[in-house]
């Protein structure tokens, strides 16, 4: 099995949203990942790049470093960058079923970016918040249940 690696260092803006999805992507077919999990996976890297272009640099341009690599099981994908310190995991779960007028704003995109990939993991690395999303390359067969009497 090949293990390889590769990774881009981007200035944080949203104009270099393009480049992201496009190495994610690269490595999403390398991956073998099915268009859906491709799709998944590009929402949930978006979602985290959006959010340190957005909060992380508050007066400045920071950097952005995504590390891909897989393994015989996985694609794994790290965001590491050099904002604010960050844990996404310590946000609490939004409160779906409140009313929306009820709600607090934020904290969806989060929850969403969580629920897309199979694995998420968050660590401070000296000044840098590293955030690590794995994405199976196994394909998941789906069960169905009938109820016949």
């Amino acid at each position: 099995m090949e293990k390889s690696a590769s990774s881009i260092t981007l200035e944080a803006s949203l104009g270099n949203l393009k480049a992201v999805n496009s190495f994610i992507r690269k490595w999403a077919k390398r991956a073998s990942l099915s268009p859906r999990n491709e799709n998944n996976l590009l929402l949930a890297v978006e979602e985290v790049y959006v959010n340190i272009v957005k909060y992380a640099y508050p007066e400045s341009l920071g950097k952005v470093t995504i590390y891909c690599r897989m393994d015989e099981n996985s694609l794994i994908s790290k965001i590491k960058d050099a904002g604010i310190p960050f844990n996404p995991l310590k946000v609490p779960e939004p409160r779906l079923v409140s009313r929306l007028e009820e709600r607090k704003e934020g904290g969806l995109g989060l929850f969403l970016m969580q629920k897309l990939v199979d694995n998420v993991g968050y660590e401070r690395k000296g000044n840098y918040n590293v955030l690590t999303l794995v994405k199976s390359r196994k394909k998941k067969i789906k069960r169905r249940e009938s109820k016949d009497n």
